[in-house]
């Protein structure tokens, strides 16, 4: 398996393009305003990108759903709670786009351990509500990866103070992915990579998080 990650627009966020070695088959991980960078890695390596994982719905990191799906064909998947923030988005303005993003619509809704594959590589997805009552984060065990999205964070953890945010259940997340191998690999939708060893502060967490 192979791991691309790109830092993009609008608000530094972390986008990840997966590609199977051996099939060339990807998927990417959150959109941002990534696009042309995740099309363009994709067609240096001549993958095919059939899912548009999505792990959570607000603007920042779905902002380009649309233009990938336009580009690829392959289907946006998004935690069935947080389907309906894909078109809210598309009517909202949002301070840090310079206009809402184009409408997009989940053609796959995921459950609690519902699995996306692209060849050999399987992504589950795990709830973990918390930053939105549908964030999802997509772990490969085989792989030793987790994509986080906004619910961890190197030394911290997504914000709560938004629509949809809940300080109790991002402390349930946070203390589930905490029980994960503690090698690895969190790959978040902001800021640098880190491993579940390295968030030992979590431990020791104590409700109520913001």
């Amino acid at each position: 398996m192979r791991i691309e990650r790109f830092v993009v627009p609008p608000l530094d966020n972390n986008v990840y393009l997966v590609v199977d070695d051996a099939s060339k088959e990807g998927l990417v991980v959150d959109t941002s305003l990534g696009s042309q960078q995740l099309l363009g890695k994709a067609r240096d390596l001549s993958a095919t990108i059939k899912f548009i994982l999505n792990t959570h719905g607000h603007a920042d990191h779905a902002a380009d759903n649309e233009p990938v799906r336009a580009a690829t064909g392959a289907k946006i998947a998004i935690f069935e709670v947080d389907a309906p923030r894909l078109q809210k988005i598309a009517r909202e303005p949002r301070w840090y786009l310079p206009s809402p993003p184009p409408l997009s619509k989940a053609e796959v809704l995921l459950r609690e351990a519902s699995d996306v594959r692209v060849g050999e590589v399987t992504l589950t997805t795990l709830h973990t509500p918390g930053h939105t009552e549908g964030s999802a984060s997509f772990y490969s065990a085989s792989q030793g990866v987790l994509f986080s999205g906004d619910t961890l964070f190197a030394g911290t953890s997504g914000r709560t103070d938004v629509g949809g945010g809940s300080p109790a259940r991002m402390v349930s997340s946070l203390r589930r992915l905490a029980g994960l191998p503690p090698e690895t690999r969190v790959l978040p939708g902001h800021g640098p990579e880190t491993t579940i060893g390295d968030e030992s502060w979590i431990a020791d967490l104590e409700y109520p998080v913001v």
